[in-house]
């Protein structure tokens, strides 16, 4: 591949890149918000609580479940009202069920404390979450004024 194939290839791919740069400059930041840092510091404090000892392993990951499936809720019902659909993977809440799912993992394998009956279903309670929320936020505002009609 010569020189100027290489300036040929730059220059053809700098359009997808400086589309994909604009969209992630129109993306709202919602991890700015009051919710997802609840979310985020809860389910940190929650970790911390179960590996100290100072809250039963159970209870940990009863509250990081809820916390990251309330925060999913919340986003999915917030973005019924906006136009245009986001990828999954550039969604706070995609993130933050990562985090809820990483974290009951980790209080399990830190503290050996949770059943498994009871981290399945916590673990199954946030995948159902997150899939209700990209459902909620898929939604577009005409379609929603269209069933309530």
């Amino acid at each position: 591949m010569g020189v100027v194939s290489k300036l040929k290839f730059i220059f053809k791919a700098a359009k997808p890149v400086g589309k994909f740069v604009d969209q992630i400059k129109g993306a709202k930041l919602k991890y700015k918000t009051i919710p997802f840092w609840i979310a985020v510091v809860g389910d940190i404090a929650a970790i911390a609580g179960a590996i100290k000892g100072l809250i039963p392993a159970t209870v940990s990951v009863l509250v990081i479940g809820g916390l990251t499936a309330l925060y999913n809720f919340l986003r999915g019902l917030d973005k019924m009202n906006q136009e245009g659909i986001k990828p999954a993977v550039w969604s706070t809440e995609f993130w933050v069920g990562i985090l809820g799912l990483a974290s009951a993992a980790i209080v399990d394998l830190q503290t050996a404390g949770v059943s498994g009956p009871i981290l399945t279903s916590i673990l199954g309670f946030i995948g159902t979450a997150m899939t209700i929320a990209q459902n909620l936020g898929a939604q577009q505002p005409e379609d929603v004024k269209k069933a309530a009609e």
